[in-house]
């Protein structure tokens, strides 16, 4: 990094000059071509590993959200026994290993019970800060460790999912000091809850008051506040903050059997994108950004929170590049 910095892109190789390259010919088949193959192969063979955290008053359908995401009954809500008397907020991760096509995803959600539930709210947030700070400093103790060269289990937080109710509203100052806190700690992605009781001009100007709210405030989102993130998920990007609906139920449309909602005046499609973006949230997070969100969360989010410890420990400014 000196020689980088000070040097130019090249350190001085001194005595031993680097010689021009040469391009070669092959007259025979190496196998170079199945290099990218072992390297997915490897990966695949590599358990990816996912840590949610899902924020929210209780009565919002996390829980039921979390189980339709994956598509499986991972575990049954949580409720704090007497919501109004609990004194702080209960942290509850849950473990699973997740297995498609050869490739196991090992997945860890978050939940927190009885956060907004208690008549004083000043230090809902206490509990969950103190929890995603553990985690970072669990792996920063693993980092310093003389077998740091041994893989280090990841339980930090790679996204953060905050419920809001579908109050038609401006956010609550609860939601704003939570969303300011937490965003500057992990991927922080904003969902509206219970989709199915707006109408969509409602979901629309509901998007609208929400996301003047995140910037009046500073808040920071995924994916929109770090650019080097953004190119692959563009297009998804409209759909912040998104609207879900989640459902255990399947109902029949058509003939075809489909997580759903059945009302008197009609069917409400969890993968319909016509009623909510359950499928654009599912996109994000599993299909175009896992990558991002791991990177993020360790680049960015880690980084700082190891920079910060360096500091208070009165660490030179230079070791933390």
């Amino acid at each position: 990094e000196y020689a980088l910095q000070h040097r130019g892109y090249f350190p001085d190789p001194g005595p031993w000059k680097i010689p021009q390259t040469r391009n070669v010919v092959l007259r025979d088949t190496l196998g170079i071509d199945a290099l990218p193959r072992q390297r997915f192969n490897k990966t695949k063979r590599t358990p990816y590993v996912l840590n949610i955290m899902v924020v929210g008053e209780s009565g919002l359908g996390k829980t039921t959200f979390m189980n339709t995401l994956f598509n499986t009954p991972l575990k049954e809500e949580i409720h704090p026994k007497n919501p109004q008397s609990t004194q702080t907020v209960e942290i509850s991760p849950v473990h699973y290993e997740l297995v498609e096509d050869g490739v196991t995803l090992n997945l860890t959600v978050v939940d927190t019970p009885g956060f907004g539930d208690q008549l004083n709210r000043e230090h809902n947030l206490d509990p969950i800060v103190e929890y995603i700070d553990n985690q970072f400093e669990v792996y920063h103790t693993a980092e310093r460790s003389p077998e740091f060269r041994r893989a280090i289990p990841d339980t930090r937080i790679h996204a953060l999912l905050y419920f809001i109710p579908p109050t038609g509203h401006a956010l609550k100052e609860l939601d704003i000091k939570s969303l300011q806190v937490l965003s500057a700690k992990v991927n922080v992605i904003p969902v509206i809850a219970k989709a199915d009781t707006l109408t969509q001009e409602e979901k629309a100007a509901f998007k609208k008051t929400i996301l003047r709210d995140i910037e009046a405030n500073d808040i920071r989102i995924f994916p929109t506040a770090y650019p080097d993130d953004r190119e692959s998920v563009e297009d998804l990007e409209k759909y912040i903050p998104f609207t879900v609906i989640g459902s255990d139920q399947f109902v029949d449309v058509g003939g075809k059997k489909v997580r759903g909602r059945s009302y008197r005046w009609g069917i409400v499609e969890v993968e319909n994108e016509q009623h909510c973006d359950f499928i654009h949230l599912r996109e994000l997070l599993m299909t175009h950004a896992l990558h991002d969100l791991l990177e993020t969360s360790h680049t960015v989010h880690y980084h700082n929170y190891r920079a910060q410890k360096l500091r208070s420990s009165g660490r030179p400014e230079s070791i933390l590049a």
